[in-house]
């Protein structure tokens, strides 16, 4: 295997485990604003990492308007996203696919066109990742193998990575916590790879500006655009990127669902902006360098570069940054493309034919085919053109959405009618002039095509414009026929008083609903298809909402996140109206839906035979309590009464042998004393409740050491502490009398000396009590916590209320075995749910991350 091999697959591991602490201990990271604006630089793709430069080589700066787009839509972004966030939440959206077809009627016409043109329009931008991978790969080995064998691997192993990851649940609008640390930390890979190569490159080999001004053939890349067409080529690709971030479904997937909070889009709407120039500082100098100095295609400066100046460790890493920059859009692009065919095209088809509970194989089964897809364009057209041309072309088609996106949110008069014609209209032109004529220049088309058929109706050129670049054109020329399109029939066909109804609170962010039906039937359907548990809570909560537009809608936004609104709608209709209830809901029974509530009872009913059986246990163990304290009552009074009968029967005793008889007595009620005391701090322990408050965990350990002192210094004991400065919420009284109870037991044990150590182990404080005695055996830490199981002939019970308060406290207490005594316990610093019966839900010893009670502190 080789080297760059070898990295990559490690790599793609620690992205794995990136994904699995972001899901796991990682949570609080994923909360950050910081995480959440690097997770939108998932905008910023292999294109940005190897195309820019590339660009920059061949054309100059016009890299730079496609990262200015993004930057003055953020302008808007409190105002803009804050509306779609609110919208999502409200409507359980999950794309702009299924915006389109809430806002225009759950028309599922609409959304299925809008999620196949996404699929197709997509395609190139898809190419572009495997190709620059591809490229990447070959040019480190430094092999001739044809470049398509090595993106077919890649197009599968992102499939793959994809599946595993992305659908691991079946609801799309569930957060997914892995996969935004996972592509935060790949923002965060390719911004530090990228600095590093411009810097090393910079620094190795100084400015490259002035050499390039002694080239005239290099003038014009630092020139800016001259004539009507450099400018309106600028100001057309500044607009195309800016709407390309707006509608991207990787964007919104990432802005909008993926939101944990809405505060954080101020933050986002400064620092992503800073994200966009931090990582195009380096373009210009690399790409002058290149020109300088390198034979090599435009689009692989990048790592030229460090490979001309013989340092192969910064090539490989400029590659890791490339491929961060290319998985994280693949996988999020994939994952978002393959809801929206699961919701509008897979979903209506499916229940069609009662054939729902197979939806989740099915978004699977469409990830791996938009990749092979993908694969597909990259063999037919991927090879004849550049990395950023290949993207412009999926941000033409992305673009548009735009006129039925904005008019929808913002004008209440956008009608069906005018979104699905400005639809088509768009579609087609942008496929006349931007899609077939990349298949023609790559010889999958007759060349005659490029001509058109009328020098009016050349794709690259439509009504004899001319001096304007492919991209340039196709765009202005699509959305111009897609908005016009769009303003013409919304003029001429007005909205049916229920469509215009619903468009009005869609645009006041409030769902309505022409009919309606009764909670109870509403409740039948919602039971059918999501299960009993469902059903019942929403008839709870339509008692607090009442019959009216806010129960129905309530209704349709539950079955809308899982099988998309179009669908949810179908299923809604069958009891607003007079569709067949029993035909659609027990289609929608056998859904996936279904299926995963089920396994969500399954586990409940898992985790209720698993309490019973803890409460069986509990039984058993208080049987086995009592008969342990009769037993040890048993005894003290059994010899009590002997030595009782004793003295009754032998009045004529000598005094010295009454004396010691009697003491002996005395001896046994005393132990018999302290063992009914035990007995009722145990059930004083069981009954009050907490009293928490904030400690100050080294004063107590101080007041501790001051009261065992006495009893160190009259058994020739040293006692010595070590002690952090710690506070917790805890109860003080509790906790003081654990720490003598160990302290004690310690004591009763030393020979020469005891330490009592108090520090912090991550989100916990930890008290370790170490003497130097004879120490427990294996057999004996299992039990030493246990009532009576006393290794020093006292009454065992010191311990298991040590046990019971420090886990009533939410911590957890263990011993080691070994030479020399060794317990500790710890308490969380920050206590997040601590039942009234002790410990911390979820962790417990051997809980994952959680040592054991036999582990080491």
């Amino acid at each position: 295997m080789s080297g760059v091999l070898l990295g990559l697959l490690l790599y793609l591991a620690l992205l794995f485990l990136v994904a699995l602490l972001g899901e796991g201990r990682g949570r609080a990271l994923v909360r950050s604003p910081w995480t959440y604006a690097l997770s939108l630089a998932v905008y910023a793709t292999a294109w940005t990492f190897f195309g820019s430069v590339g660009r920059a080589a061949t054309e100059g700066a016009t890299f730079l308007p496609i990262y200015l787009g993004p930057t003055l839509v953020l302008a808007l972004w409190p105002f803009l996203h804050l509306k779609l966030l609110r919208l999502a939440r409200t409507y359980r959206l999950t794309s702009w696919a299924d915006l389109l077809s809430v806002r225009y009627g759950r028309d599922p016409l609409l959304g299925a066109l809008v999620a196949g043109f996404l699929v197709v329009g997509l395609l190139p931008y898809l190419a572009l990742q495997l190709k620059a991978i591809a490229q990447g790969f070959l040019y480190l080995e430094g092999e001739t193998r044809p470049l398509g064998d090595v993106a077919l691997g890649v197009a599968l192993s992102l499939a793959l990575f994809a599946i595993l990851f992305g659908t691991r649940r079946l609801d799309p609008s569930e957060r997914h916590e892995g996969l935004v640390l996972a592509v935060a930390f790949e923002s965060a890979v390719k911004l530090l790879a990228f600095l590093l190569v411009g810097g090393w490159v910079l620094l190795r080999l100084g400015n490259p500006f002035p050499e390039a001004l002694a080239r005239p053939e290099l003038h014009p890349l630092l020139l800016p655009p001259e004539g009507l067409s450099g400018h309106l080529a600028w100001v057309s690709l500044t607009l195309l990127s800016g709407l390309a971030f707006l509608f991207l479904p990787r964007q919104f997937h990432m802005a909008v669902v993926e939101n944990q909070n809405e505060g954080h889009l101020p933050h986002a709407a400064w620092a992503f902006p800073l994200y966009l120039l931090l990582i195009n500082l380096p373009v210009l100098p690399l790409a002058l360098w290149g020109r300088l100095r390198l034979e090599a295609p435009p689009d692989l400066y990048v790592l030229a570069l460090p490979l001309s100046l013989r340092n192969e460790a910064l090539a490989f890493l400029a590659f890791l940054g490339g491929v961060s920059a290319a998985t994280a859009m693949v996988i999020v692009e994939t994952l978002a493309l393959s809801v929206m065919v699961s919701n509008h095209l897979l979903s209506p088809f499916l229940l069609r034919y009662r054939a729902l509970g197979s939806l989740l194989f099915w978004r699977r089964a469409s990830i791996l085919l938009i990749l092979l897809l993908g694969y597909l364009y990259f063999r037919l057209a991927g090879e004849a053109y550049a990395l950023v041309a290949m993207g412009l072309i999926s941000f033409a088609a992305v673009a548009q959405l735009a006129p039925a996106g904005l008019l929808g949110l913002y004008w209440t008069g956008s009608t069906r009618q005018g979104a699905l014609a400005g639809l088509l209209g768009g579609i087609g032109v942008w496929a006349y002039t931007l899609f077939l004529p990349a298949l023609a220049r790559s010889g999958w088309l007759p060349e005659a095509f490029l001509q058109g058929p009328h020098p009016l109706l050349r794709p690259e050129g439509l009504l004899g414009l001319k001096d304007l670049d492919p991209v340039t054109h196709g765009f202005l020329a699509s959305l111009t026929v897609n908005l016009a399109l769009h303003l013409l029939f919304s003029h001429l066909t007005r909205p049916q008083a229920e469509e215009a109804r619903e468009a009005q609170a869609f645009a006041q962010g409030t769902p309505a609903l022409s009919r309606l039906g009764k909670a109870e039937e509403l409740a039948e359907l919602l039971g059918r298809v999501l299960g009993p548990e469902a059903g019942r809570g929403f008839l709870e909560e339509a008692q607090k909402l009442g019959e009216g537009p806010e129960l129905a809608a309530r209704a349709e936004a539950l079955l809308a996140g899982a099988v998309g609104p179009a669908t949810a709608r179908l299923l809604l209709l069958s009891v607003t109206q007079e569709a067949p209830l029993e035909a659609v809901a027990e289609a929608a029974q056998e859904s996936q839906a279904v299926r995963a509530y089920a396994k969500a009872l399954e586990e409940a009913r898992a985790e209720l035979a698993e309490a019973y059986q803890r409460l069986k246990a509990m039984d058993r163990m208080k049987d086995e309590f009592l008969a342990a304290v009769a037993h040890e009552l048993r005894t003290p009074l059994a010899a009590a009464r002997a030595l009782v009968e004793i003295l009754e029967e032998h009045k004529d005793l000598p005094e010295e042998e009454r004396a010691r008889f009697t003491a002996l007595v005395r001896k046994e009620m005393e132990r018999l004393s302290r063992l009914v005391e035990g007995v009722l701090e145990l059930s004083r322990l069981e009954a009050l409740p907490l009293c928490r408050e904030r400690v100050d965990l080294k004063a107590l350990a101080e007041e501790v050491l001051a009261l065992v002192a006495p009893l160190a210094q009259e058994r020739g004991v040293a006692l010595l502490g070590r002690l952090e400065d710690l506070a917790a919420e805890a109860d003080r009284d509790r906790l003081l009398q654990v720490l003598l109870n160990l302290l004690s037991n310690a004591l009763r044990h030393a020979e020469k000396e005891v330490r009592l150590t108090l520090k912090r182990e991550g989100k916990e404080a930890l008290f370790l009590v170490e003497d130097d005695g004879p120490g427990l055996g294996k057999e004996e830490v299992e039990r030493v916590f246990e009532p009576f199981q006393s290794g020093a002939g006292g009454l065992g019970l010191g311990l298991t209320l040590a046990r019971r308060m420090v886990e009533a406290m939410g911590g957890r207490i263990w011993a080691e075995a070994g030479p020399g005594g060794r317990f500790a316990f710890a308490l969380p610093l920050e206590v997040e749910d601590a039942g009234s019966l002790g410990g911390r839900r979820g962790e417990h010893p051997g809980a994952p991350g959680v040592p054991p009670q036999e582990g080491g502190a």
